[in-house]
């Protein structure tokens, strides 16, 4: 079985903005080039849907209204038959049912589920489904991994696979192109400082209230600090995203001047490029590929004390992580990497070491690419 090409269907459920969906689409276009034959199983508005027919991916629609709805499970479970698919590999909640309900009407592929976020289930509801019905669950991080167990999942269900990155793609990005995002995103003579994360807006949101990566929190420690800055805000989709966030910086005392609104990104490599410093404040991160893009791009990081982000930031060795939720303590870590170019140029030596140790795209795939022939032997 080893060495065969193999017939893998990726189903991706969510928007196509989240890191999970980068993360997924990165690894199937290197499966792809290893010579696999992988389909691309997405809604037909998916925001990714062009960049995987770009990638030379087999584009297959599955459209839905909501994660219960079943109504691709026919269609779905045909061409599985037809195309003779050997693993399918889901990467949403959506996919994750479907995958399960086609298991029970006798689906022979085999089923994986990557979880990208730490599972917020309620403990082993549903897990006597997924260990009977799910051949593998593959954890982005080994806090994901404890979330999964902790929930009732089989320890011989559940493998870690760290999610990775495209090295070369962060580090070598042409000087023109690094010349003109500076010119336009950039404050010459100030220190920037990047946020890349989803605002996250849901029903009922208040501006007054937590938000899902805690901008409030980076805000405040920015109004804390007191010196001239410029946040280079990323990852927020719309106008109503950034309305909201300029609410959120002045219900913490920042002066929105200071904030440059860069939008969501597809290309994220020359906006770390032209950061400084780079924080992730989420309590609550499956992995934080943010953090791992930006030391790979040579960027100094400081990630909130939590999640995954404690398996890629060593505190004080190759990054700062400060008390989740703790403003006062985030602006004193943004202050000693603003005075001290030593310890700047010591988190972004041993900040691309970790990445190549540890979060490299090539051990991802090949990783997965085991995983994947080990349950077909």
């Amino acid at each position: 079985m080893q060495g065969r090409p193999l017939t893998i269907m990726n189903l991706v459920s969510d928007t196509g903005y989240g890191g999970a969906d980068r993360l997924a689409l990165d690894l199937c276009a290197r499966l792809g080039l290893l010579g696999h034959r992988v389909i691309w199983g997405c809604p037909s508005q998916y925001h990714l849907r062009d960049e995987a027919d770009a990638a030379g991916l087999e584009i297959h629609t599955l459209d839905f209204s909501g994660n219960m709805d079943m109504t691709p499970l026919p269609a779905f479970m045909r061409f599985c038959k037809d195309e003779k698919i050997d693993i399918v590999n889901v990467h949403h909640s959506h996919g994750r049912h479907m995958l399960v309900a086609a298991r029970l009407l006798g689906l022979k592929a085999k089923a994986v589920f990557t979880r990208h976020c730490i599972s917020g289930s309620a403990p082993f509801v549903g897990a006597l489904f997924y260990n009977l019905m799910l051949d593998m669950n593959i954890a982005v991080s080994n806090t994901v991994r404890k979330s999964l167990l902790d929930g009732g999942i089989w320890p011989r269900k559940v493998i870690t696979v760290y999610g990775g990155v495209d090295i070369e793609n962060f580090e070598n990005v042409p000087t023109d192109k690094v010349r003109w995002f500076r010119e336009k995103y950039a404050r010459s003579g100030t220190f920037n400082i990047g946020i890349v994360a989803r605002l996250g807006l849901y029903k009922g949101f208040r501006t007054d209230k937590p938000t899902l990566k805690r901008h409030e929190v980076f805000f405040k420690a920015i109004a804390v600090l007191g010196r001239d800055c410029n946040l280079l805000v990323l990852g927020t989709v719309g106008e109503k995203d950034i309305r909201s966030l300029k609410v959120i910086a002045q219900n913490n005392g920042l002066d929105t001047d200071k904030i440059t609104f860069c939008g969501f990104q597809d290309d994220m490599a020359p906006f770390y490029q032209i950061m400084d410093l780079n924080v992730l404040p989420s309590p609550n991160e499956g992995l934080g590929l943010a953090i791992i893009e930006a030391m790979a791009a040579g960027v100094p990081c400081i990630g909130a004390d939590s999640g995954g982000i404690r398996e890629i930031i060593t505190d004080g060795l190759d990054g700062y992580l400060f008390r989740s939720g703790n403003s006062e303590d985030l602006a004193e870590k943004i202050r000693i990497i603003m005075e001290n170019k030593g310890i700047r140029d010591r988190f972004i030596a041993r900040g691309k070491e970790k990445v190549r140790d540890l979060f490299a795209i090539d051990k991802m795939v090949r990783e997965t690419e085991k995983l994947f022939y080990d349950l077909l032997d």
